[in-house]
């Protein structure tokens, strides 16, 4: 028996299929431990001719030609769970590709966790949609009712095949569209152990260029026949009378948002098509879905119910216009927004189906995020989708809050006018103690009326102009600090990273025409307080030496002192010899040499070129000591 059998059904794929394959014989899994299925549903192209070379190649490939073409992948992926001798089966599409540790990783999971399907994260490819709330985190033991695995129905995962076996779960022959999402949902309810992998990509999902993502038509009896048979299922399931009617309704949310449905009224042109679909709609949930249902959808779903229940087409039409332009029907009432629909008003509405809080998003824009003195500014906009009419009310704040501990730091900011928003924060007040090093992720929470909102800030942005390593260093007079801003990897959101800063590795360069010493920090874009010091401690004396210029690049951070300045001080020390620190702004900041042998001298011209006599072992007046070096410093 393998580990994994990867199945996957092919049709006229010949311009995709070799990504595919290849994606699959280079997996970090030993090629010994998996077998890849692929079942050619009679393909008129070269799909085949490529299947057999990459068969005649790699010993853990198998090809299977169907006889007849069966019109999709339902039947080929039978096939492949018939043939397969894998204790796992993942189905892939011919068109798509796996991460190259997939198979490994969903594995090594699903071993330790005794699952029976396991979802690996989807990426998606040109604009290909997937899934995204049941990828938020990592969950071996994923629930039905309380998670988002009703969205995240297409096949493209990873199945128990003794499981599939045992309850003759297949893909349905008899159903003509929608196949895929009767088989996921039967794996489901009969899953002992449902698992998510959401720190690895397993799966990419392709977009091909030049198409779009669209249903072939399927007449609305057969669609909801199919909706039927799921809706039974669920029914028929071991599943307590209160989980059942929570996942009917979870899957009436999923469909109204995600099918057929969603925009039928748009997308069939002709009145009587229309007619003819909505009447199936009707027939569907008058005969399927119980009234008690209806309080659990979301709201505007609901409301959709009234006139699906009442066979109301012009009435639905009317109120999807409505909903498009929400902004225009709705008010605030103790808290809450509250949509007044005129296509509702010859229903008897209940005023708490009419909360609409759901439907308003935040809609933001940062213009600028820039590092000034000792603050970050961020300047932008934000205002609320179904509350477009009250925007001169709204009132803005800026929350940091600590990932690990869950602390917020509130701000008002600089300027709040019709949304548009100018924050200065101070990076002392975000990093205040010890306990506030760590991660702070950026919130808005904007308030109309009683009615408050939070939106994580970030994606909708100008182009950050900084590198991503760009920090500020400050003090905060416990101990020196970094903070640095940056976006977050999945979302790409504004987050503030802020840590103990200790030392800083340094390069110096010659004295240059206008007599200024330039200490270079390579690799880093540093941002310092504007009057920053560099502190020399000599013995038992201290000097202060004010920094004169700091440019921060994206490569190297130069901070530039006045060369007599540091003659002044030394001048009149009186101290023949002595060892000299080095640091800025406090002496929690070290300044140390990149690299373990490095010597340079903080010194004219003139005394440069007397170098020869320091390796006579000449007198030297002060060295500056770093770890394993030492900086020679002498008086012109």
């Amino acid at each position: 028996m393998f580990k994994i059998t990867v199945a996957v059904p092919c049709y006229n794929s010949e311009r995709y299929i070799s990504r595919c394959i290849d994606s699959l014989v280079n997996q970090s899994m030993p090629a010994d431990e998996y077998e890849i299925i692929c079942v050619d549903d009679r393909s008129t192209d070269r799909t085949v001719d490529i299947l057999h070379e990459y068969e005649s190649r790699y010993t853990q490939l198998k090809v299977i030609k169907r006889k007849t073409n069966s019109g999709g992948p339902g039947k080929p992926r039978n096939q492949a769970i018939e043939a397969a001798k894998g204790k796992y089966i993942f189905f892939v599409d011919s068109d798509d590709f796996l991460g190259p540790e997939a198979l490994e990783r969903m594995y090594r999971f699903a071993e330790e966790h005794d699952s029976d399907v396991v979802l690996g994260k989807m990426k998606g490819v040109n604009g290909r949609p997937v899934p995204q709330a049941i990828f938020k985190q990592t969950n071996p033991d994923v629930g039905l009712i309380d998670s988002a695995l009703v969205y995240a129905l297409g096949p493209t995962k990873m199945f128990r095949v003794s499981m599939l076996r045992e309850n003759d779960i297949d893909f349905p022959s008899n159903i003509q569209a929608t196949e895929d999402q009767v088989f996921v949902m039967s794996a489901y309810l009969h899953a002992h152990k449902i698992s998510v992998l959401a720190d690895y990509d397993c799966y990419y999902a392709v977009l091909r260029e030049g198409e779009h993502m669209t249903f072939a038509y399927v007449s609305p009896e057969d669609y909801y026949g199919a909706m039927k048979v799921i809706i039974d299922m669920i029914k028929s399931s071991t599943l307590s009378e209160s989980q059942k009617e929570k996942l009917t309704a979870k899957f009436l949310n999923r469909h109204f948002e995600f099918s057929r449905t969603t925009d039928f009224t748009e997308v069939l042109e002709t009145e009587s098509e229309q007619i003819e679909w909505m009447n199936e709609l009707h027939l569907f949930v008058e005969k399927n879905i119980s009234p008690a249902i209806d309080l659990l959808v979301k709201n505007h779903f609901r409301l959709k119910l009234f006139f699906i229940r009442n066979n109301d087409l012009t009435g639905f039409k009317q109120f999807e216009r409505e909903e498009a332009d929400i902004h225009d029907f709705t008010s605030v009432d103790q808290g809450n927004i509250y949509g007044d629909f005129p296509s509702l008003s010859g229903y008897d509405v209940p005023r708490e189906a009419l909360k609409m809080n759901h439907k308003n998003k935040l809609i933001h824009f940062i213009e600028v995020i820039e590092f000034k003195d000792r603050r970050l500014m961020v300047k932008g906009s934000v205002h609320h989708s179904a509350l477009q009419r009250q925007a001169a009310r709204q009132k803005v704040t800026g929350v940091w809050v600590n990932r690990q501990n869950k602390a917020e730091k509130t701000f008002i900011p600089d300027v709040s006018e019709g949304g548009r928003f100018e924050f200065s924060f101070y990076f002392d007040d975000i990093a205040e103690t010890e306990s506030d090093f760590g991660v702070w992720d950026f919130f808005i929470d904007s308030e109309i009326d009683g009615y408050t909102k939070r939106g994580r800030i970030g994606r909708n942005r100008e182009p950050y102009h900084y590198a991503s390593h760009a920090r500020y260093i400050g003090n905060n007079g416990f101990c020196a600090y970094y903070a640095r801003p940056y976006f977050t990897k999945d979302y790409d959101n504004l987050s503030l990273d802020i840590q103990k800063q200790t030392s800083l590795k340094i390069e110096f360069s010659k004295e240059d025409a206008n007599g200024l010493l330039t200490i270079t920090v390579p690799g880093q874009q540093l941002f310092f307080p504007e009057q920053s010091i560099l502190l020399l401690r000599v013995n038992e004396r201290e000097m202060f030496i004010p920094i004169k210029r700091v440019i921060a690049k994206s490569d190297n951070t130069e901070i530039q002192i006045a060369r007599h300045l540091i003659g002044n001080k030394f001048g009149p020390v009186g101290v023949v010899q002595g060892q000299v620190e080095m640091f800025i702004n406090s002496y929690h900041t070290l300044l140390e040499p990149k690299k373990d042998d490095l010597s340079t001298f903080l010194c004219s011209a003139r005394i440069e070129k007397k170098r020869l006599f320091f390796h006579m072992k000449k007198k030297v007046d002060y060295r500056i000591k770093a770890n394993h070096s030492t900086f020679y410093l002498t008086r012109r």
